[in-house]
């Protein structure tokens, strides 16, 4: 188990939880995409899984102790997560910065007008994992942006049916870019 920040007080531990584990939800996720298709072959990479492999590869994610916890009040605990530390959203969302709470973006354009996150919002999935880190006595999102930023958004009236996990490990370090943007 790990040390779960304190203002995130739904989070339930479940098990630990395998990189390998991890990977294969991530692919059974979005794999099937047409849109992440045309993501990572614009890139130049042949296949989903070289892509997302390049895309963790600075975390080095295989040595890393992971955990599985329950969110048991996600719309209270996604507007305190911060987003992923890629190129792109550093660029279009942070300012320049690592990565931003999702409270202090969600209103940004980027997110607000995003068809991903607005199809998200009306169709969210029934079973779904997060993957992030615990780093400086937060939670940094490092797969999930658009999940996320659709939940910390949530319209309060509208019910969520959905089973919601995260696969959780400690980050001491200074959090890496991910992502990469194309095949070297």
């Amino acid at each position: 188990m790990l040390n779960i920040p304190k203002i995130h007080t739904s989070l339930e531990f479940i098990s630990p939880i395998s990189w390998l584990e991890i990977f294969a939800t991530w692919k059974a996720g979005e794999a099937h995409q047409k849109s992440w298709q045309k993501h990572w072959q614009e890139r130049g990479f042949a296949s989903w899984d070289e892509w997302r492999q390049a895309y963790a590869a600075p975390l080095k994610p295989e040595t890393l102790n992971w955990f599985l916890y329950k969110i048991k009040d996600p719309l209270k605990e996604l507007p305190n997560f911060y987003g992923t530390p890629t190129k792109a959203w550093i660029e279009k969302a942070y300012g320049g910065e690592q990565t931003k709470k999702f409270s202090e973006i969600i209103n940004f354009p980027i997110i607000k007008d995003n068809f991903k996150v607005l199809d998200i919002k009306e169709n969210f999935p029934r079973k779904t994992m997060f993957t992030g880190l615990i780093h400086d006595n937060n939670i940094v999102l490092v797969e999930g942006m658009h999940r996320g930023a659709a939940l910390a958004d949530w319209d309060s009236q509208k019910s969520l049916n959905s089973e919601i996990t995260i696969a959780l490990a400690e980050w001491n370090d200074k959090i890496p870019a991910i992502g990469g943007d194309y095949k070297k």
